[in-house]
């Protein structure tokens, strides 16, 4: 600036940057990503507390319609005789030989069963409005069948050992675990601190440009610091201290509503047997008066329809009781783990047998639907299983077996109490499921001298385990050249061996052209096997039939289940793997249905269960 001159300047200024924070600053941020995986996991938490509610309800619900439609196909039973007894009743009283009040006293049975059966209808109705509304579905009619649950689901020792998994429990758990978390970043709590490196750009407007390059560290510690910090961590260390004894309280809780339901189980268990004891009183009753009964007249034909009504009210009490029972195990299931979620039809349980004892020709029969086709699975990831029983749920339809394979290290977990108990857990659900466990080992090199007590000592550390069985995957064409001739007597030496060591039933999985051999499936069964399953890689469901048929003219005793291949390796007309997972299924139910005639015939097998969840639909 001059006092003749006036000049304008102009700058264009930029500056793009990081800052890390450190000490406090960063343990603030810390805290906060705690804090907000605490307030997820809550959340989590809570819906799965509010899907076991759901649940529960449903359950209820069900038990409840289960138990009123029993009751109205009893009261229709009674109901039934109202004509003829009517007549029976009208013609003594014109013959003079019943008094009218007695009568219609005995007429009024009549009526009073068909005023509960009204109000069972009405319930009936509300019941169905209930799943309605719970189930988002309009059902007009419900499965009468009680459903079963696996006793293990009942036991003490496996409601105690499920505390943890309970959601009360588990969120006391993690809020704990969270806060110790939180304590951990408290130690810095006060002192601020970061550093930062910037890079600036400079443009002057009609002039030159610039560059700057910018590092700063930043530090402030409050006047007493410590005691900011010790105040905080005392905090901290109060609220950990409180969700201790919430833990404590939570666990104590848990264990007297196990201890209280379990015992009103057995109360109503115990209940339960006597109602039913009752109940058979009252069929001899109504024998009794039957074989009294002479000609129809008045006293006779009075005792025989009350004993009758009789009858009605202790079926009716066995069904009530049988409700009490079945809501107070769902008690109990609420408190168990979830591999005890699921459940399967009853074929018959204190109802429906109650309704097959009544009268014979008021009874009405309900038929059984006919099975789905039975498919089995290699799972060679059952560690999957072992770790998610729910998988089970995916498998398709008509699943009635799963042969599940574990790494070396795995089989060695598996005795640890630990896994076991998830195993144990699985083998549950899956038997809640109708479906069978069997365990799948292979190693072509068992089957010779030198290996052998390798699979033994493997054998002899698994032995105690459930499985529903043992199956070994053995085959000639995986040892070496030199060794393949010695295959037919090996094979059937170890097998003698295993069956000795084992308590399980016991197959072999090979390939079909070694049951060609005249004499090998009767070497085979007498070594202890009782399945032979045949792999019988080719994918037309015709031309395997054709191939498994005279497999099946094996010695008497000896099951044979056709292996199917899913594998994306090989080609179309081994594998089912290029048409998808539908197609497949049509194919191997074909493939079952032409076969399911012959004698021994035991299913169809899948290799493998991973390939088919990986094929399109």
């Amino acid at each position: 600036m001059t006092d003749t001159l006036s000049r304008d300047y102009r700058r264009l200024n930029a500056q793009l940057g990081v800052r890390w924070p450190l000490l406090g600053s960063r343990n603030a941020q810390v805290r906060s990503l705690r804090e907000a995986e605490l307030a997820a996991a809550q959340g989590q938490q809570r819906l799965r507390q509010a899907r076991t509610d759901a649940v529960q309800t449903v359950r209820r619900a069900y038990v409840r319609q289960v138990r009123t439609t029993q009751r109205l196909q009893i009261a229709q039973v009674f109901l039934d005789m109202r004509p003829r007894a009517t007549a029976q009743l009208d013609s003594r009283h014109r013959s003079g030989l019943m008094l009218e009040a007695e009568r219609l006293k005995l007429l009024g049975l009549f009526d009073a069963v068909q005023i509960a059966s009204n109000n069972q209808l009405a319930q009936q109705a509300l019941n169905l409005s209930e799943l309605s509304r719970l189930t988002g579905q309009h059902p007009q009619v419900v499965q009468t069948q009680p459903m079963v649950w696996p006793e293990t689901c009942r036991s003490a020792d496996t409601l105690l050992a499920s505390a943890d998994e309970s959601p009360a429990i588990a969120l006391a758990q993690l809020e704990l675990n969270t806060w110790g978390q939180i304590a951990d970043t408290l130690k810095h709590t006060g002192l601020e601190a970061s550093i930062s490196l910037a890079q600036g750009l400079t443009h002057d407007i009609g002039g030159p440009n610039g560059r700057n390059t910018a590092v700063a560290i930043d530090f402030s510690m409050p006047l007493q610091w410590r005691a900011q910090r010790d105040a905080a961590l005392g905090q901290i260390q109060g609220e950990r201290t409180r969700l201790e004894n919430l833990l404590q309280v939570r666990r104590g809780e848990f264990h007297a509503l196990a201890e209280q339901h379990l015992a009103q189980w057995q109360l109503r268990q115990a209940e339960l047997a006597g109602l039913v004891r009752r109940l058979e009183a009252a069929h001899e009753a109504v024998r009794v008066a039957s074989r009294r009964l002479e000609a129809f007249d008045g006293d006779g034909y009075a005792s025989l329809l009350t004993a009758r009504h009789e009858l009605y009210q202790a079926s009716i009490q066995v069904i009530d009781g049988a409700e009490r029972r079945d809501l107070a195990q769902l008690d109990l299931l609420a408190l168990a783990p979830e591999s005890c979620g699921s459940a399967i039809p009853a074929a018959q349980d204190e109802g429906s047998a109650v309704l097959s004892t009544l009268p014979a020709g008021f009874a009405a029969a309900a038929k059984a639907a006919p099975a789905p086709d039975a498919v089995g699975w290699y799972a060679w990831e059952g560690q999957a299983l072992v770790e998610r029983p729910s998988r089970l749920h995916a498998l398709p339809s008509g699943s009635t077996r799963v042969l599940i394979s574990f790494t070396a290290v795995q089989l060695h977990r598996l005795t640890l109490p630990s896994e076991k108990n998830r195993l144990l857990q699985l083998l549950a659900k899956a038997r809640s499921l109708g479906i069978r466990v069997e365990l799948l080992l292979g190693e072509p090199a068992w089957v010779l001298p030198a290996h052998r007590q390798d699979l033994l000592d493997l054998l002899a550390r698994l032995r105690a385990l459930p499985f529903d069985g043992l199956n070994l995957d053995l085959e000639r064409s995986q040892l070496p050249s030199a060794d393949q001739p010695l295959w037919d007597d090996a094979v059937v030496e170890t097998l003698q061996a295993v069956r000795a060591a084992v308590p399980w039933p016991l197959g072999l999985t090979t390939h079909y052209r070694e049951l060609q051999s005249p004499d090998f499936a009767q070497r085979i069964a007498a070594a202890g096997v009782s399945e032979l399953v045949a792999m019988i890689y080719v994918s037309n469901p015709v031309r395997a039939a054709d191939i498994a048929r005279p497999l099946l003219q094996g010695p008497v005793g000896l099951r044979l289940a056709v292996a199917q291949s899913m594998e994306s390796t090989l080609p179309p007309e081994e594998s089912s793997y290029s048409v998808g997972k539908a197609a497949a299924l049509q194919r191997w139910r074909q493939l079952a249905k032409s076969l399911e005639g012959q004698p021994g015939f035991s299913g169809v097998l899948i290799q493998s269960l991973e390939e088919f969840n990986k094929a399109r639909p």
